[in-house]
């Protein structure tokens, strides 16, 4: 998927589940979705002409795309050429020459290293240990850097989710395995291609709308977490429903 898809799904997948929480922690709830925000693109640090390196996002419009690209676009070069050039690529050289001393390999390609499991958990942990000094030194709550931590890692797996949707595919387990996930999806800027993902943007978008009416509307005695249990069981659904039937994701060996 494009860049914007990646970053719009997920944050829409993400926001029924913690929106509920507004009145409890507000600022938790943004490093939740700011971690998302940064998690949905890292993944893509393994492309030359990515998003998350550039100061702005490609595509998205209106209101919501002008606020975006003005106050929180800027800071990706950051997290982008950092994540690159500090965990990406010494990570790759530690685990093809160090740790599985050639007998797996990355390499530096698309697709690889930064869309498995093993390099998210990577770039996720030294992630958090970069910002940690940061975080003490600005003297914030512990659970901040929680938050956006398991924003980032829940943005860079759907990542890899949603690409699992295209034809290309991803090895989630390389380099230990080839088996991909792969759907019938292609990434392009065409509207052909882009509307499905668009129309699934669409469901996610209704499913956070209901969640932030039950949440806010006051004519329903529902907890936080009863609230927040009926966004995620219903992203839930619409994801099984969007990779079965609309993408049909399958396993290849």
């Amino acid at each position: 998927m494009l860049g914007r898809h990646h970053l719009v799904i997920s944050l829409a997948t993400v926001s029924p589940v913690i929106l509920p929480f507004t009145d409890f922690n507000p600022a938790l709830v943004f490093s939740v979705f700011f971690g998302t925000v940064i998690g949905s693109l890292i993944p893509d640090t393994d492309s030359r002409d990515a998003t998350i390196f550039h100061e702005k996002v490609k595509g998205l419009n209106g209101d919501f795309g002008l606020f975006f690209n003005d106050f929180m676009a800027p800071v990706f070069p950051v997290f982008g050429y950092g994540t690159k050039y500090l965990i990406y690529k010494p990570a790759v050289m530690l685990y093809d020459h160090v740790i599985f001393r050639n007998s797996y390999s990355f390499q530096e390609k698309h697709r690889a290293f930064s869309h498995s499991f093993l390099g998210v958990i990577t770039m996720v942990l030294v992630t958090g240990i970069y910002i940690s000094p940061l975080v003490v030194f600005l003297g914030l709550p512990v659970f901040y850097l929680t938050g956006f931590l398991g924003g980032y890692v829940s943005g860079a797996f759907l990542h890899l989710l949603e690409d699992s949707c295209t034809k290309k595919g991803i090895a989630w387990n390389s380099p230990f395995s080839d088996t991909k996930l792969k759907g019938g999806l292609t990434t392009s800027a065409k509207p052909e291609h882009t509307k499905n993902p668009r129309r699934f943007l669409y469901v996610l978008t209704a499913i956070t709308s209901g969640v932030v009416f039950l949440s806010f509307s006051g004519q329903y005695s529902f907890t936080v977490f009863e609230v927040a249990g009926i966004g995620t069981g219903s992203v839930s659904l619409a994801w099984v429903f969007f990779l079965k039937l609309v993408a049909k994701v399958e396993l290849e060996e």
